[in-house]
């Protein structure tokens, strides 16, 4: 079975809770194996995510049928490796809408895409309800919990259950203020500090050093929850339905 490129939608309909924060570390995981990564900004308004990756990262706007088909093109005709969206919190509900209603999931697959959504949480009533419906309307895809401790002081695993028992809630933990407001400015670049400052390892180090991990582990996951999937383990694949007869 061929490995699944990752399509990685960071998302929550909710703002200022670390998306595009998530979205940039996905970049520079993937430039600091070396691996391609194409990104896009659905934050026209602001395109913090763009602005940052000029070179990397394309801003879209959806709120137009010619922008939304658009960007799917893209996507489906993506070359084959890791894309990181940034989904800004106002157009989370249209995004959602057009991928159910196009069968997006299913065209992915069979072109070697894994889409994977990354959820922000908050303990909202509102962002709850919106987890579980989409959970809800996308059967086939990987949903994967965010706790960002900056965002959020409580996570309930019970309110935002992964897509599969291989997988597991990513966390970020806290900044001090004072790093915060170092990692905010716009020239900041995670690799270049971790390679280039001297001197010991830091705070920005650590918190680096661990959120790469964690990342390393999903990739490793979602092959897992695949290779599962395809040989039974968890009954007939949900995922391919028309295959089921062969």
């Amino acid at each position: 079975m061929a490995q699944l490129t990752p399509l990685l939608i960071v998302a929550s309909p909710r703002p200022r809770v670390g998306k595009t924060l998530l979205a940039r570390l996905l970049i520079e995981f993937f430039q600091s194996a070396g691996r391609p990564v194409t990104g896009y900004d659905l934050n026209p308004r602001e395109p913090v995510l763009a602005g940052r990756f000029p070179a990397l990262v394309e801003t879209v706007d959806i709120a137009e049928t010619l922008g939304q088909m658009a960007l799917f093109d893209r996507l489906i005709a993506q070359a084959p490796h890791p894309t990181v969206i940034d989904l800004g919190y106002r157009p989370f509900d249209q995004f959602f809408a057009v991928m159910a209603e196009i069968g997006f999931e299913r065209e992915a697959f069979r072109r070697g895409l894994e889409p994977v959504v990354l959820f922000v949480t908050d303990p909202a009533p509102a962002t709850v309800n919106a987890y579980a419906d989409l959970q809800r309307n996308l059967r086939g895809m990987s949903f994967v919990p965010v706790h960002n401790e900056a965002a959020a002081t409580i996570f309930n695993k019970e309110d935002f259950p992964p897509s599969s028992a291989e997988l597991s809630p990513l966390r970020m933990a806290r900044l001090s203020a004072i790093v915060r407001g170092v990692i905010d400015r716009p020239s900041f670049s995670f690799n270049r500090y971790v390679t280039e400052r001297l001197g010991g390892p830091t705070e920005i180090h650590t918190w680096v050093a661990d959120i790469f991990a964690e990342f390393r582990e999903l990739e490793l996951r979602l092959i897992m929850s695949k290779l599962k999937l395809n040989f039974g383990a968890r009954g007939a694949p949900r995922r391919r339905p028309e295959r089921q007869a062969s």
